[in-house]
């Protein structure tokens, strides 16, 4: 995860709050984590479309 997009703590901070069973930071992380995907999915599609004008649909 870290690695990836350059989060640095953000898998230390999961497995901590794993260990110490604090739900509320994993279901946080989960959250954010998500949210960080989708955007950066969002923003790829966007720019295949911006890249390539034969991906529009009209």
């Amino acid at each position: 995860i870290e690695n990836v997009f350059y989060l640095p703590g953000i898998g230390r901070l999961t497995f901590q709050a794993i260990a110490q069973r604090d739900l509320t930071t994993v279901r946080d992380l989960v959250v954010v984590l998500a949210a960080v995907v989708i955007l950066v999915n969002f923003v790829v599609d966007v720019l295949y479309v911006l890249i390539d004008p034969r991906l529009r649909h009209d």
